[in-house]
This record gives C-alpha cells, structure tokens and sequence, in this order.
C-alpha cells in the first residue's frame, strides 16, 4: 500500500531558526491518492526524510532528526542550525515510514510533495 504525502508549504529559506512554525516543514500523510483519507496510524512508524531533486529524482538530504510523526496523520521537521540541508530549488519531499519490518515511502501526487528551498 503507497502512502501520499501532501505539504503544508511550498517554500522553505533555511537560515531561519526561530521559535516559530514559519520556517519548519510539515504536512499530512495519506492513505489515498485523492488525499482524503490520512495515516492515523502514522505515530506507531519510524521516519525518514528524503528531499529529492524535482528534475531527474536523485536522492539531496537524508535525515530522521527533528522528525516528529502523529497519530492525526501529520508531521513535522523542525530544523536546527546544525541539521539544516543546505539546498537551493524545487525538492520532493519523501518520508520513508518504517514499522516491524515494513517499509512504506509517502510520496507525492500533482505537485503535493514539491517544495522550494530557498538558501540565503
């Protein structure tokens, strides 16, 4: 069964480490390609973060730091100075889900997955 992940913003500048949820990443794995129905199941996983090269796929940042997922569906990367990917353009974002042995990746549908890292 694929998961599907659907952003919560389409544009990240890193450099910004306040206390705010401006600047995390966030947004709502589902269970259908429609994005209707969310993994309510997702806080029993282990995550992954993937940001891929929008263009031709290949793999940028790797990371399960800062990596929070819920039992509503939703998740979040909260970054810090030290763990920030240092990326300019348009990335994928995929979350590799992990539980007992199985592998699920959340991918994207109509650009639900596609965001801009500005590096300033």
């Amino acid at each position: 069964m694929p998961l599907y992940v659907k952003m919560d913003q389409k544009e990240w500048v890193q450099g910004d480490y306040t206390d705010s949820t401006t600047y995390d990443l966030s947004g709502t794995i589902y269970r259908d390609n429609r994005l209707s129905t969310a993994e309510t199941s997702l806080d029993t996983f282990t995550g992954e973060l993937r940001l891929i090269d929008a263009n031709d796929g290949s793999p940028l940042y790797t990371t399960t730091q800062n990596l929070t997922l819920n039992s509503d569906g939703t998740f979040l990367v909260k970054f810090s100075e030290g763990t920030s990917p240092s990326l300019h353009g348009m990335l994928k974002v995929r979350l590799r889900c992990t539980v007992s042995g199985s592998r699920l990746t959340a991918i994207g549908v109509n650009g639900s997955d596609e965001v801009y890292f500005e590096f300033d």
